[in-house]
């Protein structure tokens, strides 16, 4: 036998050998083999026959700080993020101004914030809030000065620090009020310069009435009479620890948190806070119709009277209603009527306000100037239609759908939660509000929308309010059927 046949033998022999040897050992034990999984169920056709679980939401629970000085702080911690937010509402606005010195809350609240503090000049604030970085405004509404801070968890003590030199010593520095006036000042000036503010202003000054300070207007003379001791004054008489509410959310240690809100406000003062009385409103509106005469080829329209109050008891209601009627986007019937299939307005849109005394019942639109007159009649129309027949069904439905859902986009995470915790807190709603917010909602009935447009929507007692040129709006005023028209002089 030749080499290379020996070879191919003990080959085939070895082979014959380990074949065997591997067809008489057991098998190794394999992992154990998953039952295939259940087929997932076939999506129906159509899309409108998807069916979900109930949304739910965890709502976080905050803990309650006091501070010896009256200070009360809600802390919400939350590690999702490196970010520390703050946010606060204070007892002041410009409804407490004096009658002579209108504009004196907004314009103290604004340099609070630009004319610097005790410790800091004002552009060593400018700068350090820049280079931190944070983000950091106070406001001034008609009824509260509100606040907010947000930075990075390494640098919010420091920026803690000059929020708390802000509220605790303003240094209201001379060259800045006088920049902050002339800016002012100017805004003033250029007040008249847009036809849709010349509506909106003049529009809260029929219904509520010009001298009534949930309408007043602030003018270039009683700036002028504000000087630096006034300031000084509304920043003695407002801002006190125990006048306001605070909250914190984000990354920190609640521990810690509470060391550093002592160390920054531990030394503000208590104050006695008694704000002046301010005159209720009265429903004494001018029934009828009002221009403001401008040469212009396009009317801006206000239409109303006035509105309730943030606690009416048809508040949700009318939160349905106002959806239905015209803060529905496309869905409303103002939108579908005047934008859509009449072409009468781009944008037109309103509803029932509710605010601390009462709201305004405002529904605003801009139109070309022929096709005024024919717009506030289909106004008018949808509106007493709405009133006099209600909604359909399936227009409650879907405004309660949108209303529980856009809900829950508006609380998402713990700082949108924290800042609507801390307004309906300020305005004294109930602690459970926001938790019973969807169920409330969701139980309000046809019948209880059309009760509320009977109640709430009075055709017959309307302000119009038109910016435009009278001898282009298509139709004669007398049209309306209201009366003589009344002209509005602009101060």
């Amino acid at each position: 036998m030749t080499g290379r046949l020996r070879s191919a033998a003990l080959a085939i022999a070895l082979l014959a050998v380990i074949t065997g040897s591997l067809a008489a050992a057991p098998e190794p034990a394999g992992p154990a083999v998953a039952p295939p999984a259940a087929a997932a169920p076939t999506p129906p056709s159509d899309p409108r026959q998807l069916t979900y679980p109930p949304l739910t939401i965890a709502f976080p629970k905050p803990e309650k700080l006091m501070l010896p000085n009256g200070l009360l702080v809600y802390l919400f911690e939350d590690h999702e993020l490196p970010l520390v937010d703050l946010a606060f509402y204070l007892k002041a606005g410009s409804i407490f101004d004096p009658p002579d010195k209108a504009g004196l809350a907004v314009l103290a609240t604004s340099l609070m914030r630009t004319g610097g503090t005790k410790e800091m000049t004002p552009d060593a604030v400018d700068l350090a809030v820049e280079t931190l970085p944070a983000r950091l405004s106070l406001v001034c509404d008609t009824d509260a000065m509100s606040g907010s801070l947000s930075a990075l968890r390494a640098k919010f003590p420091e920026a803690l620090g000059i929020l708390a030199g802000m509220l605790k010593a303003p240094r209201f520095e001379p060259g800045r009020i006088e920049v902050e006036k002339a800016r002012v000042i100017e805004e003033i000036r250029r007040r008249w310069d847009e036809p849709g503010s010349i509506a909106e202003l003049n529009f809260r000054a029929l219904v509520y009435g010009a001298d009534n300070p949930w309408a007043r207007l602030s003018t270039a003379a009683s700036i002028g009479r504000i000087g630096r001791d006034d300031l000084i004054e509304f920043h003695r008489r407002y801002v006190h620890p125990n006048n306001s509410v605070f909250a914190v959310a984000g990354d920190f240690d609640k521990a810690a948190m509470k060391k550093m809100l002592e160390g920054a406000f531990g030394a503000w003062t208590m104050g006695k806070v008694t704000p002046p009385p301010v005159p209720k409103i009265k429903d004494s509106i001018p029934v009828g119709v009002h221009v403001v005469s401008r040469p212009l080829n396009q009317s801006s329209v206000e239409l109303g009277h006035l509105g309730v109050n943030r606690f009416d008891p048809d508040k949700f209601p009318i939160k349905v209603l106002n959806f239905i009627l015209g803060e529905g986007g496309f869905s409303s019937r103002l939108v579908k009527e005047v934008r859509s299939t009449r072409g009468l307005a781009y944008s037109v849109s309103g509803g029932i306000g509710q605010d601390s005394d009462r709201g305004l019942f405002e529904i605003s639109c801009q139109t070309k100037a022929a096709s005024t007159i024919e717009t506030i009649q289909a106004i008018r129309g949808i509106v007493d239609r709405l009133r006099e027949q209600g909604p359909t069904e399936e227009e409650v439905r879907v405004a309660k759908e949108a209303s529980i859902n856009s809900f829950a986009f508006s609380i998402d995470g713990t700082v949108p939660f924290m800042q609507a915790f801390l307004y309906y807190n300020y305005y004294g709603y109930p602690p459970e509000f926001l938790q019973t917010y969807r169920d409330t909602i969701a139980k309000v009935t046809r019948e209880q929308v059309q009760q509320a447009a009977r109640k709430h929507l009075t055709p017959d007692r309307l302000v119009i309010l038109i910016v435009g040129d009278p001898n282009g709006f298509g139709a004669p005023l007398s049209t309306l059927g209201l009366g003589e028209p009344h002209p509005v002089r602009l101060d």
